[in-house]
């Protein structure tokens, strides 16, 4: 072989690793953007570049940055890749067509230019839920968080409107690239102003139920559920990060709540920011049916596929009654939240596959009702107010993070364990899979 034909081989062989580790980044920042953790999008970079016939790749995720490292067994050079991750929107629709599209394409690669295209009918395609019905889905987020802290008709009803009102002018300031933390300030500056026109509409009304009600879409704790996912499976960096942002997000709130509240304090409207969220036994089916609203709203909003509504549905009413039933055997915050996340993980894994849509779709949104966004909240306002006992709420929140994260990724590891895959790709990483699809049997040979 001369010279020319080597360095044309070489060339070629340089074109075709750039287009394979272009593709594996482009499919899996759109999981990662969508709502997968670090870990699942570095598995998946790991098994798409394998499946493409490149051995000794190395991926990383460091929160908003992507990195995939190639080197060339032959002349030791690396080709290496990199890219920025700057915004995250839930959306489960695209996370579950995209990890589809990577199980398909490791159990048979198909050609890259053809991988390409159908990403970008992904990616580009219309969305599952109109930009209305997802606002209205969020609205129903916040009327089934009223029903669930006990308020009544005329605050259930205040905390719909308030929360359609609140996600509409937060999506004007993100399309206007507004900050995060500023976006929450507006947000949580809504509630109270809310609350004192209930207040005057309904004198016998518990504003404090409103504010509360109102500010639920807008509080940490998915952000929080991801943090501690992230954490436990190793990406220490990423998890913390994210840990940052949750407390970002929720210290907006309580400026924008305590800013608006003052204000409000001038006109002689005092509003406390007090609930008592009410968990017995006897009021089981109206907690249940708030718990229903709640995942339904929320699966709307972020755009769960329609075949795995009913999924949630059902797991988000058994998550809410296994709470409530482990607090009344005196389980206490934290021990419930573990052993409702347990249950309703292990029943995921399985539901999952009936349903095709990745566990991680179905776990987050079925335990969206208890996710410790309103004790973070509490935690902070009370620190605002010089109050130290608002460590103690600090704490609580994240003991009941990590109860519902940890409790999830036992239920994964569990089923993955005892059904498999007993793969070696499987046992790089500290924390099961639980955004891509994974086939359950020790014989699992093709897939992740």
């Amino acid at each position: 072989m001369n010279f020319s034909k080597t360095t044309a081989i070489t060339l070629d062989h340089a074109g075709y690793t750039r287009s394979v580790l272009d593709l594996t980044m482009r499919l899996a920042e759109v999981i990662f953007t969508a709502g997968a953790g670090a870990e699942d999008a570095t598995a998946a970079m790991i098994a798409l570049t394998r499946a493409y016939g490149l051995k000794g790749t190395d991926a990383n995720i460091t929160h908003t940055t992507i990195t995939l490292t190639q080197e060339d067994a032959s002349t030791h050079e690396s080709i290496i890749r990199s890219r920025n991750v700057k915004y995250r929107t839930l959306d489960y629709s695209k996370l579950t067509a995209t990890s589809e599209l990577i199980a398909d394409i490791i159990e048979k690669p198909i050609e890259v230019a053809e991988a390409r295209k159908i990403l970008a009918t992904i990616v580009s395609s219309k969305p599952q839920v109109p930009k209305q019905w997802r606002r209205i889905g969020w609205s129903l987020v916040g009327a089934g968080a009223a029903v669930l802290i006990g308020a009544g008709l005329t605050v259930i009803i205040a905390a719909f409107i308030a929360t359609w009102i609140i996600d509409w002018i937060t999506s004007v300031l993100d399309h206007r690239q507004v900050p995060l933390f500023y976006q929450t300030v507006v947000g949580g500056a809504i509630g109270p102003i809310v609350a004192a026109i209930v207040r005057v509409i309904d004198p016998t009304a518990n504003p404090s139920l409103v504010v509360v009600a109102t500010i639920i879409m807008l509080l940490a704790g998915v952000t929080t559920f991801g943090a501690v996912h992230d954490t436990l499976s190793g990406f220490y960096l990423t998890g913390t990060a994210r840990m940052v942002e949750a407390l970002l997000i929720t210290a907006g709130l309580v400026t924008g709540v305590s800013g608006s509240a003052l204000f409000l304090a001038r006109f002689g409207l005092m509003l406390e920011i007090d609930s008592n969220p009410i968990v017995t036994l006897g009021v089981l089916p109206v907690l249940l049916v708030a718990a229903i609203v709640i995942v339904i709203g929320f699966a709307l909003a972020v755009q769960v596929p329609w075949r795995a509504v009913w999924v949630v549905c059902v797991l988000g009413a058994l998550a809410e009654f296994l709470f409530v039933a482990a607090m009344a055997g005196g389980f206490g915050l934290v021990g419930s939240s573990a052993a409702s996340a347990l249950g309703v993980g292990l029943l995921a894994a399985v539901t999952a596959r009936i349903v095709r849509t990745p566990p991680l779709v179905i776990m987050v949104t079925a335990l969206v009702p208890l996710v410790p966004g309103l004790t973070l909240f509490r935690g902070l306002l009370m620190l605002s107010e010089g109050d130290i006992n608002g460590l103690l709420s600090l704490l609580t929140a994240a003991g009941i993070a990590m109860a519902l994260a940890a409790g999830a990724l036992l239920s994964q590891y569990i089923v993955q364990i005892v059904w498999g895959p007993a793969r070696r790709l499987q046992r790089r990483f500290v924390g099961p899979l639980m955004a891509l699809p994974v086939r359950l049997g020790r014989d699992a040979t093709k897939r992740i």
